[in-house]
């Protein structure tokens, strides 16, 4: 017979097997070079008393709230809701705290039962797995989240937890979603099926006007606007009709059809149609437990959850070492960790760390996945919020704060506004971080930089007050429209998204990019900026106008006086400056944990020009403009458009161009070596195929050409000429190899002409230091020719292509991050070595008159009206 203190020992040896047993089953787990990742989420959207909420309660067995609540933001749950593998089937967890660090335990938990014990290595016999203090700070997460979650689960059972996410339904909170939506999840976008689809959401006057389908629209079009279109049958758009208790039971079958009819109406797209579920519409009563559609419903979600081709991936065993160590941290209370963390727990896991490419990988892929947030940009690139409720904390405390801080009604904040909501108690761990989050909702485009300057000096003036277009809702009752919006003022262009409606986060967003470059226009005591409207000042006779119209983002440029009088190149410089702000809001990553391109990028919009007569269906494809004659008539009013008006918005920039007489280049320069300046203007005035012809005719084999790495089509077309300059061949041989290549003869005088070009400004203006008012305006006008203007102002190859490489995709920001490089050199900087440089970039220097023109900063300069 056993006595009792026999039985404590066995008792013990028994709990130690168990522990030895599942520490091997996890080494057997860590052993492998790819792991199993079963990642997905549910985002439940639509209007706001919809009954989200109430759904979701009940769809994760949460106590169903009786009185209607209002979700501030975005309400999570991370381990509410669980997938069980082996029945594949959707579980209810009731009771335990809920939490990211959770969630991440108990799907390790899952990876590691998936792993047969009698596989399990006795020991560290693998030359790459992690090391013992590693190893058993993680045995130790996963032991004491199971013997806590014991009471509940079966601790042998293969449960993954979804998140479910909880959008809040208000307008004012939508441009902060688009934060979270990807390619990644399933959608559930709700609406009330007692009433009908055309009835209004609002009464509220100072709110835009819509209806329940319209809303529902809006929700499509935004989620699959984030999603790239190689996905083609992901995201997955599942429909629920609610408040079924409010419809008399004989009457909900007539009701459901009269509903799946009118959606299915609405969603004819092709595109869509492979996106959105309606073979079957759930009507549910949310407030009933056992309503047997809710069932459906999860059986539904069950289903689609293991379609999806994403589910079950491999991945590198070092992505799911790094989640454990940093949800270990979350715990402990971390919210924020600098990338130099990141990259000193790589390399002490014991196992062969991720390289630099493989780390941004995977920061990446926890940034679509929602798990973490890391941008790569400049400003932000040096830390990761590893906590994913942090960013919805950030943004809550904007959108929350509207009570508090009157202005905001107005999209108004100061920045001592925002340290103080940061300073209350819920928000104070902001602090720590503040100018990081700040830097975060400005590149979120929530906040938009006012930026002023000194009159005197024309310097910066620190920002002190942010414009929020997202918290703007009272819509444009001004007469500005209809006076100044006039065929005989303006020409315009529209962004035509691909989209049935263009999601509030699109203008919110593009708004907030304009206000960071140009000044809010005020028009009869009222500065005209509204819901989805925008009026800014160009200069001292320009206007620019952004407004949505349905599916599109219409943009004008008004003239003061009329149409004829705008300058060209201000309308193409302009086109071109929202044309690449628009595509880096509207960006989508479609991201393989397996790719070795970790991007794809697409740009869901189209160009298309305005007639002269502004109506809104009267529009042309920018591509077809050289097809048509003289003048373009629109069929719906016969207003004759000339081509010259239509071409206003692609005009190529004033630059000094052969005339009929050029006898081509002088015998003496014919002998000259081409410098970087040179080489990267003839590279800015030939395709990527051009030049690489060209290379190939001055000698450069084919092998040695592909050989160049650089992630920039700019780079490599100089460094594809950089070869032949220094097998040192000529000017003349350039010239040579251009006949040869079929390229226009002309091409190399206009590089290397050099002709003095008046501009009738005094010396005491030439010889002053350009201010931070004159180069903002600049750097909007240089275009594509900013490397080369660096050049010539005397800046390095590679500081140019550094600052490429810190601002990808917006013309506007290298050239203003090239110009400052630039001034802040030691040596004085002045208005005419500025001059002289764009003469040599072959820009006609009389830019430098016309942005002093509109500089407060050299009064003396200002025309008198």
């Amino acid at each position: 017979m056993i006595d009792f203190s026999s039985r404590r020992v066995l008792l013990l040896l028994f709990c130690l097997y168990f522990i030895v047993v599942r520490r091997r089953s996890l080494l057997q787990l860590l052993s492998q070079d790819l792991v199993p990742s079963f990642d997905s989420r549910i985002l439940v959207v639509g209007a706001y008393e919809a009954g989200k909420t109430t759904l979701v309660s009940n769809l994760i067995g949460k106590a169903i709230p009786r009185e209607r609540q209002s979700t501030d933001g975005i309400d999570v749950y991370f381990g509410k809701l669980l997938f069980d593998l082996k029945k594949q089937k959707l579980l209810k967890k009731t009771k335990g705290v809920h939490s990211f660090p959770k969630a991440i335990y108990q799907k390790i938990l899952a990876y590691r039962n998936s792993v047969k014990n009698e596989d399990a290595i006795p020991g560290k016999t693998q030359p790459d797995v992690p090391n013992d203090d590693v190893l058993q700070e993680l045995s130790v997460k996963i032991q004491e989240y199971e013997y806590a979650e014991s009471t509940e689960l079966n601790v042998d059972q293969e449960v993954i937890p979804i998140p479910v996410l909880d959008f809040a339904g208000q307008i004012v909170y939508h441009a902060t979603h688009q934060t979270f939506i990807t390619a990644h999840g399933i959608y559930i976008i709700t609406f009330n099926g007692s009433k009908e689809l055309d009835a209004p959401l609002s009464d509220r006057e100072d709110e835009r006007k819509t209806t329940i389908l319209e809303n529902i629209r809006q929700w499509v079009s935004s989620i699959l606007l984030y999603s790239h279109p190689d996905n083609k049958d992901y995201p997955r758009l599942i429909f629920v009709a609610t408040h079924k208790d409010l419809v008399c039971q004989q009457d909900v079958s007539n009701k459901r059809a009269q509903l799946l009819n009118t959606l299915s109406a609405c969603f004819t797209d092709e595109n869509i149609q492979s996106h959105i579920m309606l073979q079957h519409l759930f009507f549910v009563n949310a407030l009933n437990e056992n309503d047997p559609e809710m069932e459906e419903l999860r059986e539904c979600i069950s289903t689609t959850i293991t379609e999806n081709p994403q589910w079950g991936q491999k991945v590198p065993k070092q992505f799911l070492i790094l989640e454990m160590m940093f949800a270990a941290l979350v715990e402990e209370g971390k919210k924020i960790i600098t990338l130099e963390d990141a990259e000193k727990i790589n390399t002490t896991t014991g196992v062969k760390p991720l390289s630099t490419a493989e780390l941004g990988l995977f920061l990446g892929v926890q940034n679509i996945c929602g798990k973490m947030t890391y941008i790569d940009y400049p400003q932000l690139r040096n830390y990761i919020v590893i906590d994913p409720t942090c960013l919805i904390d950030v943004l809550k405390s904007i959108v929350t704060s509207v009570p508090i801080i009157a202005s905001l009604h107005q999209g108004r904040l100061t920045k001592s506004e925002l340290t103080n909501i940061w300073s209350s108690e819920k928000f104070s761990h902001f602090l720590q971080h503040e100018e990081y989050f700040r830097q975060l909702l400005v590149h979120y485009d929530i906040l938009s930089e006012v930026r002023r300057y000194d009159r005197e000096s024309g310097k910066k003036i620190s920002v002190d007050c942010y414009i929020v277009p997202c918290m703007i809702t009272t819509q444009n009752t001004t007469t500005f429209v209809a006076k100044l919006l006039t065929s005989d003022k303006c020409v315009g262009f529209v962004f035509e998204f691909s989209a049935t409606e263009v999601p509030d986060a699109i203008p919110c967003r593009l708004i907030a990019s304009i206000l960071s470059i140009w000044n809010v226009k005020n028009y009869e005591n009222v500065d005209l900026l509204f819901s989805g409207f925008v009026a800014v000042v160009l200069d001292r006779k320009h206007d620019l106008v952004v407004k949505t119209e349905r599916n599109t983002v219409a943009v004008y440029i008004v003239h003061k006086e009329r149409k004829e009088l705008i300058i060209r190149d201000l309308a193409s410089c302009v086109r071109e400056c929202l044309e690449q702000n628009l595509a880096k809001i509207s960006e989508v990553y479609s991201l393989s944990f397996t790719s070795d391109n970790i991007t794809k990028r697409y740009v869901p919009f189209d160009v298309k020009l305005k007639s002269g007569c502004l109506a809104p269906n009267c529009l042309l494809e920018a591509e077809n403009v050289n097809s048509i004659g003289t003048s373009w008539v629109c069929v719906n009013h016969g207003y004759v458009t000339p081509k010259s008006e239509l071409e206003i918005w692609y005009t190529d920039r004033t630059t000094l161009q052969c005339t009929g007489s050029c006898q081509g280049i002088l015998d003496a320069v014919l002998s000259m070596l081409l410098n970087d300046s040179q080489l990267l203007r003839i590279c800015n005035s030939l395709t990527k195929e051009e030049v690489r012809s060209l290379a190939f005719n001055l000698g450069v084999s084919n092998t040695k050409l592909d050989a160049i790495d650089s992630d920039s089509i700019s780079m490599i077309k100089f460094y594809s000429l950089r070869i032949c300059r220094e097998k040192n061949k000529s000017c003349k041989d350039f010239v040579k190899a251009m006949e040869a290549a079929e390229i226009n003869r002309h091409t190399m005088c206009q590089i290397l002409r050099q002709e003095e070009v008046e501009t009738g400004l005094p010396d005491k203006i030439l010889n002053l230091p350009p201010s931070d008012e004159m180069l903002d305006k600049l750097c909007l006008r240089i275009g594509k020719e900013w490397m080369v203007l660096g050049l010539e102002l005397g800046l390095e190859i590679e500081r140019v292509e550094q600052i490429e490489y810190d601002n990808p995709k917006v013309l506007r920001e290298v050239s203003r991050q090239m110009l400052y490089c630039w001034k802040n050199r030691d040596d004085d900087s002045t208005i005419r070595e500025l001059l002289h440089a764009l003469e040599r970039s072959g820009r006609n220097p009389r830019l430098i008159t016309e942005i002093l023109e509109n500089c407060e900063s050299y009064p003396k300069l200002i025309p008198v009206d």
